[in-house]
C-alpha cells in the first residue's frame, strides 16, 4: 500500500500549521484550595437552612419562596457567602444567654417577694 506524494505533502503542511496549546501544570496552594472548599461548604450550609421549618415560615412571611431564596444564595459572590456564613456562626443558637439568665432571676425574685418560695431563709 503506497501513499501518494500529494497526500504526504498535504499532511506535512497541515501538521506544520496546526496550533497546539502547551500543557501547563501548576501547583495549587493549600490556602486557595481550602478557601474554595470552605466557600462550597458555606454555600451548602446556606442551602440546607432552606429545609428548616422556621426558615420556610420566615421566608413566606417576607414574601419569598424557598426556590427564590435558593436562587439568591446561588447568585451571591464568594465574599458575600463568606460574610453571611461568618455572621450566621456568630449568632446565638438558642437566643441570648444573658436574657435567659435575667428572666430566670426575675422569676425567682418575683416568687420570693410574693411569698411562694423561701429561698433566702437558709442564708
Amino acid at each position: 500500500m503506497r501513499i501518494s506524494k500529494t497526500l504526504i505533502y498535504v499532511l506535512m503542511l497541515s501538521f506544520t500549521f496546526v496550533q497546539t496549546a502547551p500543557a501547563i501544570a501548576g501547583m495549587i496552594g493549600t490556602d486557595r484550595f481550602l478557601t474554595e472548599q470552605t466557600i462550597q461548604q458555606d454555600r451548602d450550609n446556606l442551602r440546607s437552612l432552606m429545609n428548616r421549618d422556621e426558615v420556610r415560615t420566615l421566608l413566606q412571611h417576607n414574601g419569598l419562596t424557598v426556590e427564590q431564596a435558593q436562587e439568591r444564595v446561588e447568585a451571591l459572590t464568594d465574599s458575600e457567602v463568606r460574610q453571611l456564613a461568618q455572621n450566621f456562626e456568630q449568632l446565638p443558637a438558642a437566643g441570648d444567654a444573658a436574657v435567659v439568665l435575667l428572666v430566670i432571676a426575675l422569676v425567682v425574685i418575683i416568687l420570693e417577694l410574693a411569698g411562694i418560695t423561701d429561698i433566702f431563709t437558709g442564708l
